[in-house]
């Protein structure tokens, strides 16, 4: 058993140095929830089907229904394509492609009704990139969060068709956050913040399991803060105040990864059809601003203006996501998977901005699985349908910061436009 998990936990630490270099787009508001190509392809429904070890994060008391000691690994591919246009002009997301890694094992302990799992995954992330020169670069030139979740989880069976799981995952991030400042007449300043954050969350887990073709899933998963405290600061000083580079801190930035409630129900309808659903509950609204403060105050036009720190409002409200999945057995190798997803976006109108772009939306979803002998490939695909929005703030002309000055060359309404290609690939092996 010791081997054992001493070999699990060297796969996953090398796929935890492979997963923290990939860079992720956004979904709903910057969390990513399909995990694996099998949920993917069913409309991210896996609270109470998962059956194999991607139950660390989807479930970790369904960690007591996978058949065997299991590994599975792979990546998701995502294509974003979005643009924000103003007055006729088009400022277009550059960081279009991203790759998103996971790794997951299981582990039955003999003679007993528990069982172990560990996994890395980021189910948090965001990236947005746009021209300097561009429209939007008060309000974003790139931002990029990176969350890398390492968790081990126990599944325990008190009943025969109760399991009850859970599981602590250390959580480490990274952060980069840059835009232009206006100072009127004397020209763009320019600001970059990086900074790396650690944490700890947690996540809990029910099943229940009244007949054999029907299983009724209930997770939590906590609230982590990620409090990015001694950031390192790039400056640089309107051109007409000689574009002076000055390096200092930021302190007081927090980034809310939300606490969330999946309910799901698993229905094996027929030996071949199953059909599955799940209702995800988001708490967005603990994200209400970002702000940052420097100690030792920026040196605006050349010490003029000093910039104490920076507040933008955020005002995110609560969200909810309806999932419906169904798979249907070809043969004994081969099975077919689709789905749909419809998810509100928690970013009001009043402080949507090209950082984190987001809109109510639609997502179709496809994929196949195929079985040989210990080994198990699956294939998903998701089509994000993003609802166009037409938005009045002052968030590109200020940055959303009221105490910037404002911008007066980007009048009007924003419009907001957004389309993302998943593709998942994902391979299991059962010893």
């Amino acid at each position: 058993m010791i081997k054992i998990l001493r070999a699990l936990l060297l796969l996953t630490l090398n796929c935890t140095a492979l997963g923290f270099s990939a860079r992720i787009a956004n979904g709903g508001g910057y969390a990513i929830p399909p995990q694996t190509a099998k949920s993917e392809a069913m409309g991210g429904v896996a609270t109470a089907g998962v059956d194999d070890p991607s139950a660390v994060y989807a479930n970790p008391a369904a960690l007591r229904s996978i058949d065997g000691n299991q590994i599975i690994g792979g990546l998701t591919y995502i294509n974003t394509i979005s643009s924000v246009r103003n007055s006729g002009v088009k400022s277009r997301n550059l960081h279009d492609d991203n790759f998103v890694p996971n790794l997951f094992a299981n582990y039955h302990i003999p003679d007993t009704q528990i069982s172990l799992g560990l996994g890395t995954y980021a189910p948090f992330g965001l990236a947005t990139s746009y021209d300097p020169g561009a429209f939007t670069r008060y309000a974003a030139i790139r931002s990029e969060l990176k969350t890398l979740f390492v968790t081990p989880s126990l599944g325990w069976d008190p009943l025969p068709y109760l399991s009850l799981g859970g599981g602590v995952s250390f959580v480490h991030s990274s952060a980069l956050l840059s835009r232009a400042i206006f100072f009127g007449p004397f020209g763009d300043g320019k600001i970059r913040i990086t900074d790396t954050a650690n944490a700890f969350g947690y996540n809990l887990g029910l099943l229940i399991k009244p007949t054999n073709t029907l299983r009724i899933g209930l997770t939590y998963r906590g609230k982590v803060n990620l409090e990015f405290d001694s950031a390192n600061v790039a400056f640089v000083d309107a051109t007409a105040a000689g574009g002076t580079l000055t390096r200092s801190r930021a302190t007081g930035t927090n980034v809310p990864l939300p606490a969330i409630i999946n309910f799901g129900v698993h229905w094996q309808a027929t030996p071949d059809w199953v059909l599955e659903m799940q209702y995800d509950f988001v708490r967005w609204s603990d994200f209400q601003h970002l702000k940052a403060r420097f100690p030792a105050p920026l040196p605006g036009l050349g010490g003029g203006l000093p910039i104490t720190g920076f507040l933008i409002p955020q005002g995110w409200k609560d969200a909810s996501t309806l999932r419906f999945g169904a798979s249907y057995k070809l043969s004994e190798s081969f099975e077919a998977r689709a789905g749909f997803a419809l998810e509100e976006t928690p970013i009001p109108s009043k402080t949507l901005s090209p950082t984190i772009p987001g809109a109510d939306y639609l997502s179709l979803t496809a994929g196949l699985g195929y079985k040989y002998g210990p080994v198990n490939i699956d294939a998903g695909y998701m089509a994000v349908f993003y609802k166009t929005r037409r938005v009045t703030n002052n968030v590109i002309e200020t940055g959303g910061d009221a105490n910037s000055f404002p911008f007066s060359g980007a009048p009007g309404r924003d419009k907001y436009q957004i389309f993302q290609n998943l593709v998942g690939l994902h391979a299991t092996y059962k010893f």
